[in-house]
């Protein structure tokens, strides 16, 4: 089951404290992330406000993944933690553009309908952001990574060159969501329903494809800088 916690839910003590200590255990212990290792097991930071979508992906009683999306238009990574990767250069961002972070799944988890578990979790993340009309997602993360959204069908432009950021490869990109790559999704993975909560699917609406010429100002302003970064990083 995906749940979508936001808004009041994130102030909820008893709600969020297993997902605290599922991130701490994911991205500290396992992952080695110790600029964040708390003494209480609980990693959570400044940006876990009542503004940050979290998507939890559980099985049974057992969180078996996550995901974290912040809005653009308030403060975020790529703003206040990251801000020379780009050296001055534009960004999407905005009220429907979504920083995408502390995304994993368990590397041992049960299959949910024959689907492994990060398949549902990304396509589920991938759901919401075409369920709320996002125009695109930021990711900071190692090329590979980079490279691995390409692969799952996303329109990727790279924001800028990999660059060491405390003794790590990381890069900047701008990954765009739409119908047509959650269908890929769905095709590939045999999803057949959606993976939303109820709430949210008796809100569902049709997404129409949005032509070139309809994208937002942002996409123009980047386009020169992002191909000349693209090439340099293919």
């Amino acid at each position: 089951m995906l749940q979508i916690i936001r808004g009041k839910q994130a102030n909820d003590q008893a709600l969020m404290e297993p997902i605290w200590r599922y991130r701490h255990r994911r991205f500290v212990d396992e992952l080695g992330w110790e600029a964040v290792r708390r003494a209480d097991e609980c990693e959570r930071d400044a940006f876990d406000t009542s503004h940050t979508v979290h998507l939890v992906l559980t099985h049974g009683h057992d969180i078996i993944g996550y995901s974290r999306l912040l809005p653009t238009n308030l403060p975020h990574l790529l703003s206040e933690i990251y801000p020379e990767l780009l050296q001055g250069r534009p960004y999407p961002c905005g009220p429907r553009v979504f920083e995408w972070g502390r995304c994993a799944a368990e590397k041992v988890a049960p299959r949910i309908d024959n689907v492994a578990a990060v398949d549902v979790l990304m396509t589920g993340v991938l759901e919401y952001l075409v369920h709320v009309g996002a125009e695109a997602v930021i990711i900071e993360a190692h090329p590979k990574l980079v490279e691995m959204m390409k692969g799952r069908g996303y329109p990727v432009q790279y924001l800028c060159k990999p660059a060491l950021y405390n003794g790590e490869t990381i890069v900047a990109a701008a990954v765009y969501p739409s119908a047509t790559v959650l269908q890929r999704h769905r095709l590939a993975y045999g999803i057949t329903q959606s993976l939303l909560p109820p709430n949210l699917q008796r809100g569902l609406h049709r997404v129409r494809e949005r032509h070139l010429h309809h994208q937002p100002n942002w996409k123009d302003s980047i386009r020169g800088a992002a191909q000349e970064i693209t090439d340099g990083c293919s």
